[in-house]
């Protein structure tokens, strides 16, 4: 777990001690279809990592998700039940991203979902969280079917391509969750980062890496076929 001392601008500088973030706490069983919804793999603990697919053999998440996403591990694309449906693929190679929390698995064979939508950083307003990640606090549990949580993004914080979403102690993305995308009117705008040291849901935020400031460097590294 890292520590890093962030400054969020929501009218005044906080300052605050964060770490990564693993879960979604609270929220409800994801509607609708995501065919670009990628699971990394994740324990019944709730521990693990999400992605989203960018391009046919192309997963985009969180730099420090790419540690657990070994060359032949078995990701899932496109289904909701991260133990059935959508495709399941081998991982061929992983990327760290040009700079922040963020990186690229590139899969072993293409596949047919259709890949994400980035929309631009959001600096306010509301924004639905992703994920597989631990459902609470006391004997945690990785739900099967993906959750999803509405909240709102209270700022840009830290880096210049991370934003701060709202947590309370019931609503809130939590070990698990990290690398799962956040949604802004359907289309992808960030990947979850971090959160706060110690429990998941305490009064705060968690930090989200914007996938927009990022996005020339995700075109370049596909290009390349590396």
């Amino acid at each position: 777990m890292r520590n890093l001392l962030i400054g969020m601008v929501v009218g005044a500088a906080a300052m605050a001690s964060i770490a990564p973030a693993h879960a979604i706490i609270g929220g409800e069983t994801a509607a609708g279809k995501h065919t670009w919804i990628a699971d990394l793999g994740h324990d019944d603990n709730g521990h693990g990592c999400g992605g989203g697919l960018v391009a046919s053999r192309w997963v985009v998440t969180a730099e420090h998700c790419l540690g657990t996403v070994a060359v032949g591990t078995p990701i899932r694309i496109g289904s909701h039940d991260r133990l059935e449906g959508g495709t399941v693929v081998a991982v061929e190679s992983v990327h760290k991203g040009d700079y922040g929390d963020i990186g690229l698995v590139k899969l072993k064979n293409p596949v047919a979902e259709a890949p994400l939508t980035v929309g631009p950083m959001p600096v306010s307003g509301p924004i639905r969280l992703l994920g597989w990640g631990m459902d609470a606090q006391s004997s945690p549990t990785s739900p099967r079917e993906l959750k999803q949580l509405d909240t709102e993004v209270l700022g840009q914080c830290g880096g210049d391509d991370e934003i701060c979403v709202k947590q309370t102690v019931d609503a809130a993305a939590c070990h698990g969750d990290s690398g799962t995308p956040a949604v802004v009117d359907g289309k992808v705008v960030a990947v979850t980062s971090r959160g706060p040291i110690g429990p998941c849901g305490g009064e705060g935020w968690t930090v989200y890496t914007a996938v927009a400031p990022h996005q020339a460097w995700i075109d370049s590294t596909i290009a390349s076929g590396r």
